[in-house]
């Protein structure tokens, strides 16, 4: 899930929740209906700047998806605007930029009771990507509930999984990991798996899950 924190753009994975719960269909419903808007809104803009792309085709390439910038930023290279999606982001779509268009507001910690409310665990995703003070973020957010965090990232260097291992430590966080792996082409692309996420820390996540009451079709196999 997307939300905002003040100017910060802060993502939420959310694990073992009832993906079919009314409330929860509900509430991802509204959020759709957010995304085709602001897609349709950023199409406009980027037409009458002189890059023209059909909104349909935007919808195409999300497929099942849910709709968002990256694959406008697909249609944009497609048509030959741009050369790659890292230079629509930097050029274009990317935060601040003239076709950055603000999306419905979510407060995390809406987005947090959402996640309990519906059986699932939640996890604080890349948090560098939040600001120079998202240690100070990840406290607030673990304040409101939070249950982990993305501790092991596609491009961590040692040094920054150490600071995520020290927040997890002191603020009683469990560890994930993920590539953020969205098939789209992106020069810093890393494929599913292909992260620094041992073989014990995956048990330890799974197995964390497991007590928390998620389904992970592993029971009697983990440490």
């Amino acid at each position: 899930l997307s939300t905002d924190l003040g100017p910060a753009d802060v993502h939420l994975l959310a694990y073992g929740i009832d993906v079919a719960a009314r409330p929860l269909q509900e509430f991802l419903a509204w959020q759709r209906d957010g995304r085709l808007g602001r897609v349709r809104k950023i199409v406009q803009i980027l037409a009458e700047n002189g890059m023209p792309i059909a909104v349909e085709r935007v919808f195409e390439i999300a497929g099942d998806a849910t709709v968002g910038r990256p694959h406008v930023a697909r249609a944009l290279v497609e048509a030959g605007h741009v050369a790659s999606v890292q230079e629509a982001f930097d050029l274009w779509l990317g935060n601040g930029k003239p076709a950055d268009v603000n999306r419905e507001k979510l407060a995390p910690r809406d987005a947090i009771r959402t996640i309990h409310e519906n059986g699932g665990v939640c996890f604080i995703a890349h948090p560098v990507f939040i600001g120079e003070d998202y240690p100070e973020v990840v406290e607030q957010l673990a304040a409101w509930g939070a249950d982990g965090i993305e501790t092991y990232y596609k491009n961590y260097d040692a040094a920054t999984i150490a600071i995520h291992e020290g927040l997890a430590a002191r603020l009683g966080l469990a560890k994930s990991g993920g590539s953020d792996y969205h098939g789209l082409g992106n020069p810093d692309d890393r494929e599913i798996g292909d992260i620094p996420f041992r073989d014990e820390q995956v048990d330890d996540f799974l197995a964390y899950l497991e007590r928390r009451g998620v389904n992970t079709g592993l029971e009697g196999q983990l440490r």
